[in-house]
């Protein structure tokens, strides 16, 4: 069997199905349309245009001890195409609404509305497309929402896929 391994043919098989593993891990994914629902309003489907049309920031997190720096759209300029009432109307009953950020693998975060508007934030969260200037590969792409000021990532879903906005109670 070892030797039938070492056959030309059996070798060029097995290196091109190398590299095809290879480059299918290191390529970055396509974009997608993100659904943003903010209940009681009608929901928005963004196409990867419309997110790269918003607003953009930059955010650096600490991840496995390496600084990592993603770029994106900002969260809140999605939720406003959305309909979700924000800057200084943000107060009473509209301040009590979550944000749930839902992800493929089926992971959610949950955010209160006020951490992602300016009014009540100095840093950004933001739909990130990019990390150190590249596009996100397959494991956390097309976006993933990264929370600028955290000292931990754990709130920042990779493979987002939906938004939701709704009363936290």
């Amino acid at each position: 069997m070892a030797q039938g391994l070492r056959h030309p043919a059996v070798m060029r098989k097995l290196l091109a199905l190398a590299l095809v593993t290879a480059t299918l891990i290191a390529t970055p994914v396509l974009a997608q349309d993100l659904k943003v629902t903010v209940q009681g309003r009608d929901s928005v489907v963004l196409t990867p245009a419309e997110i790269r049309a918003l607003p953009r920031a930059r955010a650096t997190i600490t991840v496995k001890g390496a600084s990592v720096v993603y770029e994106g759209a900002v969260l809140h300029e999605a939720l406003l195409k959305a309909g979700v009432v924000a800057g200084e109307r943000l107060m009473g009953r509209y301040l009590n609404q979550i944000v749930v950020l839902r992800a493929a693998d089926g992971f959610a975060s949950i955010l209160s509305i006020a951490e992602t508007d300016p009014v009540y934030r100095a840093n950004p969260v933001i739909l990130a497309d990019t990390v150190n200037g590249q596009p996100l590969d397959a494991r956390e792409g097309p976006y993933r929402v990264v929370v600028d000021g955290d000292l931990r990532p754990s709130r920042s879903p990779r493979a987002v896929v939906s938004v939701e906005v709704r009363p936290g109670f």
